[in-house]
């Protein structure tokens, strides 16, 4: 799932500085990555580490590569949403992607964000129903069992067409007669910005200032360290983990609102309080960037304590899924092309994650020469995660990709070890480009099995 993409803004970005904003357009999301005016800067943070993933032996990388599609077989994942499969209908729709694209494991954005889709063109390809639609703010597409949840619950669809079928349930029971892989997914932004903004307000993440910040111009972000907000997002998880048959729970929600300490997050009441517990003074910490946001000691400080914060909020979620099935996997979606910005340690966060899903887009921007860039945060990101940790490549199937593009961004996937793929997103994904990626595949002779489900434990 995706905020942004590479080939527009849409209708969600900051409320806030343009210095911060252009940062989260360049960082975050489905690829707003690409940003053009942003683009140096992040070559310049991500070329570090792209050298630094030259040092990986190619016996390293090879050895990734092998695990991937010789033992367990190659997974080629494809994420739906709940107006798809009322729309289309969900065995025309596993019949396309099976054909064309050789799927076998499809997801559904299960609690979806605030966005008008599809977000790439003006209307969907191939919907029979209707050219656009306009997804509701942080609203869930199953049925939950409200009594896994406290303080905070969660928020089924307004429209009956939608509230009053599981659709988590659907897609599964019709995955699993195929033998297909089956996930769901909690997209950027858990919680409604109304709640957010009203009872719930002492859950999301304040500035330096204690100014709760919008992402993305609607979002408030949860906070980490919120005991609330862990609570309600290990429901969630827990929920979709223990009554659905999914092989695997993935998220991309926004981590620490993104930038320095004079823009970034956190310093709520829940941080104060988490920093107490760990011995660290949160509030001098604080004191002294509100005078100079770069001083050296206290950023750094501030920095590491966000990173650790991450790792706690992660291993909760992690912990808690697998307690109740040991073999489901724990898999984050990476839209944030500067971890560090949003308070990420990947190397420290590979240990509460099972595996980690790139959304580079670059391939619907259609140029070649933005192809690069695909390459440049691949390389960064498997030289943060090392040769052994299971790495999907997003690939971009919608309008102002090519052929020659998506053949491209499948063998630069393969080039940095990825044990998959996964398509961004079928609701504007155009026949022509999902067929490019089977004939990649089959070009490289890549083992995709058509039966890729688990056996549930």
């Amino acid at each position: 799932m995706s905020i942004n993409n590479a080939n527009e803004r849409s209708g969600l970005e900051m409320s806030i500085s343009p210095k911060t904003s252009e940062s989260f357009r360049g960082t975050t999301t489905e690829a707003t990555a690409l940003d053009p005016a942003h683009s140096r800067r992040d070559f310049l943070k991500l070329s570090g580490l792209a050298l630094a993933s030259q040092a990986l032996s190619e016996s390293a990388l090879a050895d990734t590569r092998r695990h991937g599609y010789q033992t367990a077989g190659f997974e080629v994942a494809s994420s739906l949403y709940a107006w798809d499969l009322h729309d289309e209908g969900i065995e025309h729709i596993l019949d396309n992607l099976q054909s064309m694209a050789e799927v076998n494991s499809v997801y559904l954005v299960a609690l979806m964000h605030y966005e008008r889709r599809p977000l790439t063109s003006p209307t969907f390809p191939h919907n029979p129903v209707r050219q656009t639609w306009q997804a509701e703010d942080s609203k869930i597409y199953w049925h939950p069992d409200l009594t896994m949840y406290k303080r905070i619950k969660p928020e089924l669809s307004a429209y009956d067409w939608l509230n009053q079928t599981d659709w988590v349930n659907d897609l599964v029971t019709a995955a699993r007669k195929r033998g297909l892989k089956t996930g769901a997914e909690l997209s950027h932004t858990l919680m409604s910005r109304e709640k957010g903004e009203g009872e719930y307000a002492d859950c999301v993440q304040q500035d330096i200032h204690g100014v709760p910040r919008k992402i993305a111009g609607r979002a408030l972000p949860l906070c980490p360290n919120s005991i609330d907000a862990q609570e309600y997002t290990l429901a969630l998880f827990s929920d979709l983990t223990k009554n659905h048959d999914v092989d695997f729970v993935q998220t991309c929600m926004i981590p620490f609102m993104p930038g320095g300490a004079d823009t970034g997050g956190c310093f709520c009441n829940s941080c104060m309080k988490a920093a107490e517990a760990q011995g660290i003074d949160l509030a001098h910490i604080k004191s002294v960037l509100l005078s100079n946001p770069l001083s050296p000691t206290e950023l750094q400080e501030w920095e590491t304590f966000r990173q650790t914060s991450l790792i706690h909020f992660y291993k909760i979620m992690h912990d808690g899924v697998h307690s109740i099935r040991s073999n489901i996997e724990f898999r984050f979606n990476d839209a944030y092309r500067d971890p560090k910005s949003y308070g990420m340690d990947l190397k420290g966060l590979t240990k509460v994650w099972d595996s980690i899903r790139n959304s580079d887009y670059s391939e619907q921007k259609g140029y070649p020469s933005m192809m690069d860039q695909k390459r440049t945060w691949f390389a960064a990101e498997r030289a943060a995660i090392g040769p052994d940790f299971p790495f999907i490549a997003g690939v971009a199937v919608r309008p102002k990709a090519t052929p020659e593009l998506i053949h491209e961004g499948v063998k630069i996937g393969l080039e940095y070890g990825a044990v998959g793929l996964s398509l961004g997103h079928y609701d504007g994904a155009e026949f022509p480009m999902l067929r490019a990626v089977k004939e990649e595949l089959t070009a490289e002779k890549i083992y995709v099995p058509a039966k890729f489900a688990r056996r549930r434990s």
